[in-house]
């Protein structure tokens, strides 16, 4: 049995290993049209701010694909498919034929329809090379003594971004068109503390902003707002969201809106080929996260092993990870007032610290966590297990409670 990964991201290889682990007699090629072996995206933003080494960001040696079995052909990406004939062809042209074909194939920055975002100085963040080139770019600027940026976008890409931007040596301001930073992950209460934090570092950040253009000649100088106002930018970095890779899919044939849809075996609406990560859409979500992307690749795996074997259901939305030196948890129901639920909060912004859960019938289904990432590990197993904590709501964020007595 011949088995096609097309793409090179966590998803195409959480998928490859697990299915190998599972024992299934496949060859295994992966068509990548990255010219590297796979590395975690998050990690870009420290190779950005140079407190990552390069060497670093890669998850598996090329050893690893050999004795795991896995053929990885890296600047070889799958150009067209041919679900009747199962077979695909390369960009170089060949023909390579399959039996099951998982389409991994990611997705791509959103560039917004502005005037002047083609000039020399605007980028997005998306690969190793996005990565190296904004680097180069700025320590340019740096050294030239211009170094006013601006960053399009307040969600988590662009504020680590912004961080690490300031981290070589920009003034940064921030662009976000939503009403306040991280609208996904916290609410306004937690996001007026990250800002305060932001701004100690350096950033300055504006909300309820629209872009009108982006001002220069053949290199940017600045940005224009739709209400008039303007701000220099030798550095213009987009980090408006990402939209699913749907060129191949689509040319294929497949059924598509957000994403590639799958039911929930992973299975597209063609025979033997299935998709996850960025590129799948499941019930009319199209997460673009990095725990639906795992979640997704094992049911795609387990499935192209056993067909029927396991069932997706969805990815309770869960971001954990360290935003501009803070610790950030957001989990699940986060504005559990406009679904008439209830909340509970705990706010010190003088330590950087907010803590918020949303109960639904006594139990907890949603939690924001900044700065506050002991009580993580024990607040996500209460809602991962949907523990009853009726009697207990008005301790829970007690620091003398302890929240594992409400564990079985």
């Amino acid at each position: 049995m011949k088995l096609i990964i097309a793409g090179g991201g966590i998803a195409a290889i959480t998928a490859a290993r697990e299915v190998r682990a599972a024992g299934g007699d496949f060859e295994i090629d992966i068509f990548t049209d990255e010219p590297y072996r796979f590395y975690m995206r998050p990690r870009l933003i420290g190779f950005l701010s140079g407190e990552v080494a390069e060497e670093d960001l890669f998850v598996y040696s090329p050893e690893w694909y050999e004795e795991k079995g896995l053929r990885l052909h890296l600047s070889t990406g799958v150009k067209d498919v041919h679900t009747s004939g199962q077979r695909v062809r390369l960009e170089s042209g060949d023909q390579v034929s399959y039996d099951r074909l998982l389409l991994a194939t990611g997705s791509h920055p959103f560039r917004p329809p502005l005037e002047g975002m083609e000039r020399e100085g605007v980028f997005t963040v998306r690969s190793l090379d996005d990565a190296r080139a904004i680097r180069d770019y700025a320590q340019g600027l740096v050294s030239e003594g211009r170094g006013e940026a601006v960053l399009i976008g307040g969600g988590l890409m662009g504020l680590e971004c912004a961080n690490a931007l300031a981290t070589l040596g920009l003034e940064v301001t921030v662009l976000q068109g939503g009403p306040w930073l991280l609208n996904r992950q916290v609410d306004a209460e937690g996001a007026d503390i990250l800002e305060k934090h932001l701004a100690q570092l350096g950033v300055r950040c504006l909300s309820n902003v629209r872009l009108e253009s982006v001002l220069g000649g053949d290199a940017v100088s600045g940005v224009r707002l739709e209400d008039g106002r303007e701000f220099g930018a030798h550095l213009v970095l987009c980090a408006a969201g990402v939209r699913a890779n749907l060129d191949l899919p689509r040319a294929a044939g497949l059924d598509v809106g957000r994403g590639v849809l799958v039911d929930n075996q992973m299975r597209t609406s063609a025979e033997g080929v299935y998709a996850a990560g960025d590129v799948a859409e499941y019930d009319g979500e199209a997460w673009q996260i990095i725990p639906a992307a795992v979640n997704q690749a094992r049911v795609a795996a387990a499935n192209i092993v056993e067909p029927g074997s396991m069932k997706y259901a969805g990815t309770v939305p869960s971001t954990t990870l360290k935003v501009v030196g803070v610790d950030l948890t957001s989990i699940g129901v986060i504005d559990g007032e406009a679904s008439g639920l209830e909340e509970f909060r705990k706010v010190d912004a003088d330590s950087g610290v907010y803590e918020k859960l949303v109960l639904e019938d006594g139990r907890i289904v949603g939690a924001i966590l900044l700065g506050s990432k002991e009580r993580v590990p024990t607040v996500t197993r209460l809602i991962k297990e949907g523990a009853d904590v009726s009697g207990s709501e008005d301790r829970l964020l007690d620091p003398d409670f302890d929240l594992r007595s409400l564990l079985d």
